[in-house]
C-alpha cells in the first residue's frame, strides 16, 4: 500500500495523505490578496471622486467594494494609504514610456516633445473631481500632502530625465530645472482652468506654449 501511495505521488505528481488523498495545492495568496486589493482601490476611486475624500468611510468603501471593513483594515490602514496606492497606479501609468529615456537609446526629440505636451496640456489626467478632491484635502491633511509631495517631486525629476536626453550637457542641468519647473506650473494651471473654469486651452495657446518650450531648449543645446 505504501508502495501504491509513493507511485500515486510519482505519477500525479501531488502530495499525499497518510490515508493516501491528495494534499491540497496551496492557494496562490498574492493574486487573491492583489484582486482584493484592486476592488478596494478601484470602489475608493469612486467614492472619493463621487462623495470627497473626508465624506467617504471604510464603511462605504467596504460596502462598494464587498470586503469586509476588517479585511480593508489589514490590506491599507487608513484611507491615506489608500490614496498612496491610487496616486502610484496613476504615476506609474503616467510616466510610462521609459523608451525616452533608456540607457544607450538614440534621443529621440520628437518623442520627447510629445511626451512633455503630455504633461502641459494634462493629456493623460485621470479622474479631475478626484485629483481635485485630493489636492483641496492637502491643505487640512499632512499625510496627503507628502503623499502630493512625492507624486510632484517624482513628475519634477522625470521630465527633468525626459528633457536631458535631447539636452545632455552638464552646464543645462540647472536650466533644465527651470525650465521643467516652468511647464509644472503652466500644466497647474491648465489643469485648474480646465476644473473651475470648465475650459479647454485653445490650440493656438498649446502651440505657443510649445513653442516656447522648443524655442528654450534649442538655445540650450547650442550653449553646448
Amino acid at each position: 500500500m505504501l508502495l501504491l501511495r509513493r507511485e500515486q505521488i510519482v505519477k500525479t505528481g501531488k502530495k499525499m495523505t497518510s490515508d493516501g488523498y491528495a494534499v491540497p495545492e496551496p492557494r496562490d495568496r498574492s493574486t487573491k490578496a492583489n484582486a482584493r486589493r484592486a476592488k478596494i482601490v478601484q470602489a475608493a476611486r469612486e467614492l472619493f471622486a463621487e462623495n470627497g475624500f473626508h465624506a467617504t468611510g471604510m464603511a462605504r468603501i467596504s460596502e462598494r467594494s464587498g470586503v469586509l471593513v476588517g479585511q480593508i483594515y489589514r490590506d491599507f490602514a487608513n484611507k491615506e494609504a489608500i490614496v498612496a496606492e491610487l496616486a502610484e497606479q496613476d504615476l506609474a501609468e503616467f510616466l510610462g514610456g521609459d523608451e525616452l529615456c533608456c540607457g544607450g537609446c538614440v534621443p529621440d526629440r520628437a518623442a520627447v516633445r510629445l511626451w512633455v505636451e503630455r504633461f502641459i496640456t494634462c493629456a493623460d489626467m485621470p479622474d479631475e473631481r478626484l485629483v481635485s478632491e485630493i489636492i483641496a484635502e492637502t491643505t487640512r491633511n499632512p499625510r496627503l500632502a507628502a503623499i502630493f509631495r512625492s507624486v510632484d517631486e517624482r513628475l519634477r525629476e522625470r521630465l527633468i530625465q525626459a528633457l536631458s536626453a535631447i539636452v545632455p550637457q552638464a552646464s543645462a542641468a540647472e536650466p533644465l530645472r527651470c525650465l521643467a519647473e516652468s511647464i509644472l506650473v503652466v500644466s497647474a494651471g491648465i489643469f485648474q482652468r480646465r476644473v473651475v473654469k470648465k475650459q479647454e486651452t485653445p490650440p493656438a495657446v498649446m502651440a505657443l506654449l510649445m513653442d516656447f518650450v522648443e524655442r528654450e531648449i534649442d538655445r540650450l543645446a547650442a550653449q553646448g
